[in-house]
């Protein structure tokens, strides 16, 4: 099986490095400085695992033709950009690790909706200065067809990744299951970006608890307005935050923001992990995408409005600083 990874950041070199250390033919498309290094150091990943592994390193595309699974794990806002590079290939099967639910409906445009697997990634990691990956979270990978079903290829797939070290499984009601993980990321995203603190510590103290959990029980009505049943998927029961009470809510995320001191105190949300960084939010791509829907739903979603706002200044002085240096 060829997979073909496009997007050198956390997710896109732990799949990869997963993948090349399992003997799978996996080429990674990286760009410049990181492109560079990775050719020179092959692929370091640390934290949950230790491993140093050479991987094919591409940084143009288009000298490549096929792929089985083509795998985007660029940022959303990149995501453009990149359909008009991977438009040529020849693929089975193209998913998006990407964070929001635009995702597959872009896929879909470029590759027929009839080659697009629905994803989310419950795994996650950082982009150390040093250029190794620390990876921090090997909670879930979700894959299904999209919008619903399961199939051979989607078996196939999953027993590939899980082989290789990725928590992986075949879900049958994918969107459902992205939907979800959209919910709580939403939910997470806001506090992560306006504290700059590691997750455990904003889902441990009530005041931004609260705003979390506000958040997420707002996108679910959004979620409930398109007709979308959300799940409780480890590790946030978001069909539970959003069916009980607020109080309920928050102390369930009380309950999460200590189970992740004590299993990973070192989780950043990557937008965070972006705004330290001094590159783009996203945020057109995943609150803009809300605001959007709730507007055209009428859906109320004052927490999300609020977030969506002060994050849009802070994602614009960035863009400013990156365009003039």
């Amino acid at each position: 099986m060829k997979f073909v990874i496009v997007g050198a950041g956390a997710l896109g070199t732990i799949m990869a490095g997963h993948l090349a250390r399992a003997g799978q033919d996996v080429t990674l498309v990286a760009r410049g400085k990181r492109a560079a290094f990775l050719k020179e150091n092959n692929i370091t990943l640390t934290g949950l695992v230790d491993f140093n592994i050479p991987c094919t390193i591409v940084e143009n595309v288009g000298k490549i033709k096929t792929a089985d699974v083509l795998i985007i794990a660029v940022k959303t806002y990149d995501m453009e950009g990149v359909l008009a590079d991977v438009g040529h290939l020849d693929v089975h099967s193209v998913l998006s690790v990407q964070n929001g639910v635009l995702k597959n409906e872009q896929l879909a445009v470029v590759f027929g909706k009839e080659k697009v697997l629905g994803a989310a990634a419950f795994f996650s990691g950082e982009l150390m200065l040093d250029g190794a990956v620390s990876f921090t979270l090997n909670s879930r990978f979700c894959i299904g067809e999209w919008p619903q079903g399961t199939s051979q290829r989607v078996d196939d797939i999953v027993s590939v990744v899980a082989d290789a070290g990725i928590n992986c499984e075949a879900v049958p009601k994918i969107q459902s299951i992205e939907w979800s993980k959209f919910t709580g990321w939403v939910g997470m995203m806001a506090p992560a970006v306006l504290t700059r603190v590691e997750t455990y510590k904003f889902l441990s103290h009530v005041q931004t608890a609260t705003i979390c959990a506000r958040m997420m029980r707002e996108v679910a009505a959004l979620a409930h307005a398109l007709g979308i049943p959300l799940e409780d998927t480890l590790p946030l029961p978001v069909k539970t935050i959003a069916a009980g009470s607020e109080q309920r809510a928050v102390e369930t995320l009380l309950q999460l923001g200590a189970l992740m001191k004590k299993n990973a105190p070192a989780h950043r949300v990557s937008t965070l992990q972006d705004l330290i960084s001094g590159k783009r939010l996203e945020v057109e791509e995943t609150l803009g995408y809300v605001m959007k829907k709730t507007a055209e739903k009428g859906v109320s979603v004052p927490s999300v409005d609020t977030c969506y706002r002060l994050i849009s200044v802070i994602d614009h002085t960035i863009s400013r600083q990156l365009a003039n240096p």
